[in-house]
């Protein structure tokens, strides 16, 4: 039976794509659905193939659903796995308008050079190696460019729900033409004009109170250049690659509300819907250059305390919504064993560092990195270095405390401990049996009891648990996720490199590491104390809540109430054999009925029988031959075990 919030969803979705343009790209999807003839059902390598054809959003969700087996059969998500977003590279002059564009200037003010062969081409974006001009015409350059240019715009509540309130167009400088010094405008022999030539007094920034502070000033902006000649690396995100996903997302968000429409059951309406949301949210991050910034910066910021362990500096002056400049990190991919040991790189001890950097990430962090496959990990003179920040995991402090529980859970093989953690974290989309919750749950644990400490595969434990949730109609949030399949991808580089490296062990290890600090000790310190002071209270007041109880017995106030629960195939050949019955009982009693009837004179008449007691006799056939074909049908499906 269809919901009024069903329905509603679906003209609220169809209302939103109004007028944005899917008309178009809806009629090519369907041209691509009918050259790979998909009614004819699709292998998971022809389905692999229709989502590179499809485009950059159908490889995101073949990426994402990849580990999302509740969702698509298993086969074919072990076929997503190999999806790529490598695509043939932007042709260099759309490189170059599309930096120009962002930067309101010819790129030669910025860049000395820009390689015209790409590090790397992704769907959405693809890297150029280049080289920085003089940092005195990159200052001059960016002379008019305001310090906050690449902070992304507050998005109002009304802009909630859309994937891209925060992606805009490019950044066009106020600064007028004759304020920018191009290489062009200088003698030959001769160097562009530096800030330092001017006088103090002329080269105040606007806002500054003395010529003092606008020396100060400039000097800070300058330092927040990379210095001359250096290498970076330039992200590029392709032309009308935004409308395109904007496009696909809303006729997905369609389709999905459209499956509420159907008898799909609870538990994979929601598994969509988290599997859309994810979408959204991480094509929102990789789409936005300036969100691929902050992470940076706040991930560079958090790395102060872990020795051996990079990530690329980014340069906000030079960054926008579309292009992204970053220090150029060389170097062989962590998993190129052959490379390391050429540089005399230990695999086993750089395994062991990037493992305890990854749990860092999560258990003191809460900020971690949710695509570390082996080409976003290089190797540069010994360090680790973290590069692509476009997709990151968060955990709140509260998410963080619930992944310690479940880990100690787990670890003390508790079951009831780990369904309270898991109950904390997860998101209910129906009814939850607690009983069979807790009993799944008991399995699992039991199965990975008799598994060494060092064989057990975190982040397929973790999925594992995420399907029994699923089979609950629980959800776990969105960070949960991207954390399972980090641990899933890291662990997978591990296998490579240091092949005896314990993920668990070491998150174990880590946790009793912690748990041995002040400031751990006297958080357990405080909790033990407050347990103690509200078990006491508890204690005084036990007394009178039981003469109460007792009190409100004697009064025949209590009520016991009982919740009968019967599996779904049990009720539903409850409600079949039921159904059966009530259409023989009515067989029975229009035959009865007619044979009566056909005794009177009641006109009009067929044959001398009365035409009411004809029909009667109709009736009471179909309906007898209906309850002979159902019994047939119901012995038919019990003896080869199907559900009834």
């Amino acid at each position: 039976m269809l919901t009024l919030k069903e329905v509603a969803q679906v003209a609220v979705e169809a209302r939103r794509d109004k007028g944005a343009g899917s008309g178009r790209r809806l009629r090519e999807i369907e041209r691509i659905l009918r050259r790979h003839r998909v009614f004819k059902g699709l292998s998971p390598d022809e389905a692999t193939s229709l989502l590179e054809d499809l485009g950059p959003t159908f490889v995101k969700t073949g990426q994402i659903a990849a580990n999302r087996s509740d969702v698509i059969p298993p086969a074919y998500a072990e076929a997503f796995k190999r999806l790529r977003a490598d695509v043939p590279p932007l042709p260099y002059e759309e490189v170059v308008a599309v930096i120009e564009s962002a930067f309101g200037h010819p790129w030669r003010e910025t860049f000395s050079c820009i390689e015209k062969k790409p590090l790397g081409s992704a769907s959405i974006a693809q890297v150029h190696r280049a080289r920085i001009a003089s940092c005195a015409a990159v200052a001059d350059a960016f002379a008019g460019v305001p310090d906050d240019r690449s902070a992304a715009p507050a998005a109002s509540a009304a802009d909630a729900h859309d994937a891209f309130a925060n992606v805009r167009a490019p950044y066009a400088p106020a600064a007028p033409a004759a304020a920018r010094v191009s290489h062009a405008d200088v003698p030959a022999g001769a160097r562009a004009p530096h800030a330092a030539d001017a006088p103090a007094a002329a080269r105040v920034p606007a806002g500054t109170s003395s010529p003092r502070a606008g020396v100060a000033a400039a000097a800070a902006r300058a330092s927040s250049f990379p210095p001359a000649g250096a290498w970076v690396a330039v992200k590029v995100r392709r032309p009308h690659v935004v409308e395109q996903m904007t496009q696909d997302l809303a006729l997905i968000r369609q389709a999905v509300a459209l499956v509420g429409l159907t008898r799909a059951t609870d538990g994979i309406k929601l598994s969509l819907a988290d599997l859309v949301t994810e979408l959204e949210r991480t094509t929102r991050q990789e789409l936005d250059f300036r969100v691929e910034l902050r992470n940076l910066e706040r991930f560079r910021a958090l790395l102060v305390d872990q020795p051996g362990i990079e990530s690329p500096r980014p340069y906000p002056l030079l960054s926008t919504d579309d292009v992204l400049v970053m220090d150029f990190v060389e170097g062989p991919m962590v998993n190129d064993v052959a490379a390391l040991r050429a540089r005399d790189l230990d695999p086993r001890a750089l395994g062991h560092r990037l493992a305890e950097s990854y749990v860092t990430q999560i258990v003191d962090n809460g900020f971690f990195h949710a695509d570390p496959h082996p080409g976003n990990i290089l190797v540069n003179g010994g360090d680790i270095v973290w590069i692509d920040l476009g997709m990151v995991g968060e955990l709140t402090a509260m998410e963080r405390g619930l992944v310690g529980r479940m880990l100690r859970a787990a670890a003390e093989n508790d079951p009831y401990a780990l369904m309270q953690a898991l109950l904390a974290a997860a998101r209910d989309g129906g009814e939850v049996d607690h009983g069979r919750l807790l009993d799944r749950l008991g399995r699992l644990l039991a199965a990975y009891a008799t598994v060494n400490l060092s064989e057990i595969d975190v982040g397929r434990a973790l999925m594992d648990v995420f399907d029994v949730l699923r089979t609950q109609n629980l959800a776990m949030p969105p960070s949960f996720t991207l954390l399972a399949r980090g641990m899933v991808t890291i662990e997978g580089v591990l296998v490579d490199i240091a092949p005896d490296a314990s993920v668990i062990g070491i998150i174990a290890d880590h946790l009793r590491r912690r748990e041995r600090t002040a400031n751990a000790l006297e958080a357990k310190a405080r909790e033990a104390l407050s347990t103690a002071l509200t078990s006491f209270d508890a204690t005084l007041r036990l007394p009178t809540q039981a003469s109460h109880t007792l009190d409100m017995v004697n009064r025949g106030q209590v009520s016991v109430g009982a919740d009968l629960h019967m599996p779904t195939d049990a009720l539903a050949a409850l409600y079949s054999v039921s159904g059966t019955v009530a259409m023989a009982l009515i067989s029975a009693g229009l035959f009865v009925g007619s044979s009566l009837l056909a005794q009177t004179n009641m006109h009009p008449q067929f044959l001398g029988v009365p035409f009411l007691a004809v029909f009667g006799y109709l009736g009471a056939f179909v309906l007898a031959a209906y309850v002979v074909w159902r019994n047939l049908l119901i012995r038919h499906r019990q003896k080869n075990a199907e559900r009834l």
